[in-house]
């Protein structure tokens, strides 16, 4: 790790190892934010860039020495492109905004495409990466950029010659087109059927549907020998729930349902049933009314001593407030052991308290901004500042 003013260098990430401009990882030695440091071979003041969210804009540049360095704050969680559609997208927007204000990258690789909350945004635009930057080069050395990190979209595969970077912006977004339908009619469908299309030079041309609609009445054919129709039997006559003749009353129970009466019988009132509660249970009741008022009472009169107690293990119960994931790019010999150096004042931890390790899950006991120590053997220390709660991992990149 070599010191680059108030910069830590941690890695180079690579590129175009003929450029003038070198672009590397490096970390803030006061707040622990990530930065990438682009050291030029001589001092150059900062570009005006578009105001486009597709481009990082430099922050601020200085000198080491005889070292000229321009600095590009990036988010916390921000990470190198790995999704060549989004790559693809977010590093045309950004040369679309650039040749449009009649600038020029000159530099685009893979180490200048960066994921920032599921975008992908195009850093170290307009710097004197050397040589005669057009935007014809930068088109073609983000098509480059992309195939290092995967297959190219299909949209640009079949690119037309001199495509600027917002005409393949428009490939890249127009949607595809659905295959043409063919119907035939009924007149059509018993004609002749016509002879196959020749085949097409293009390979990916899906086959057109063809949808035939058939006749609504086909007469059938005779049968040589018809089998005589089926007689279905006749349904048994329906039955009488009375014989005719018999005279029958309909009367109402005092529930409101539904009586038959037969000649010979009386429509009697069925009995209504009376439910009764037993003698014994108003004074139970009144018997377990006053026991529970009297443990009420003495738990008030003499619970005043365990209130503290209780207090206390009530408190030492709640669990801890806020879980953050931690993940490590990188390889070590053991794991990343992560100390406090700052905390909010209701967390109550000490300068120096060991919370976790990374990879992991690490949890914290209050919400608030946390400063944290990151040291593994073989590395140097750097601090990362995180806020609880979150739901998004914290990255910690291990430079080799």
């Amino acid at each position: 790790m070599k010191p680059i003013g108030p910069y830590v260098a941690a890695r180079d990430l690579g590129g175009d190892p003929t450029a003038a401009v070198r672009t590397l990882r490096a970390t803030d030695r006061l707040t622990g934010m990530p930065v990438l440091l682009h050291v030029l071979p001589h001092a150059a003041p900062l570009p005006e860039l578009p105001d486009s969210p597709a481009l990082l804009r430099p922050s601020e540049g200085g000198m080491d020495g005889e070292t000229a360095y321009i600095v590009t704050e990036l988010p916390p969680h921000a990470h190198p492109a790995r999704d060549p559609l989004l790559a693809a997208r977010g590093g045309l927007e950004g040369l679309a905004a650039l040749h449009a204000a009649g600038l020029t990258h000159g530099g685009v690789s893979a180490a200048q495409l960066w994921s920032v909350d599921g975008q992908v945004a195009l850093a170290g635009a307009a710097l004197p990466w050397g040589g005669d930057p057009t935007p014809e080069g930068d088109v073609r050395a983000l098509l480059g950029a992309l195939e290092t990190l995967g297959e190219l979209p299909p949209s640009l595969r079949d690119r037309p010659e001199g495509a600027t970077a917002q005409d393949l912006l428009t490939r890249l977004d127009a949607p595809q087109e659905a295959p043409p339908l063919r119907a035939t009619s009924p007149a059509e469908a018993g004609a002749e059927p016509t002879p196959d299309p020749a085949p097409t030079d293009e390979p990916d041309a899906p086959p057109p549907l063809v949808v035939t609609t058939v006749p609504a009445e086909v007469a059938p054919e005779p049968s040589p020998t018809p089998e005589p129709p089926r007689v279905a039997p006749p349904p048994p006559p329906p039955t009488s729930r009375r014989r005719l003749g018999e005279d029958v009353r309909i009367t109402w129970n005092p529930d409101g349902t539904r009586r038959v009466v037969k000649p010979g019988q009386e429509a009697t009132t069925a009995p209504r049933r009376e439910t009764r509660r037993p003698t014994w249970l108003w004074p139970l009741l009144a018997l377990l009314a006053v026991l529970a008022l009297a443990a009420a009472v003495w738990a008030w009169r003499s619970g005043g001593g365990a209130d503290a107690t209780t207090a206390t293990r009530t408190a030492a119960s709640v669990p801890a407030c806020c879980t953050l994931t931690f993940a490590v790019n990188g390889e070590a010999p053991g794991p990343v052991r992560l100390s406090v150096v700052r905390a909010p004042a209701g967390a109550n931890l000490k300068a120096g308290t060991q919370v976790g390790t990374a990879p992991g899950e690490v949890t914290l006991p209050a919400p608030g901004e946390y400063v944290l120590r990151v040291a593994a053997e073989g590395y140097a220390p750097a601090q990362v500042t995180v806020t609880a709660p979150s739901a998004v991992p914290v990255t910690i990149d291990l430079a080799p």
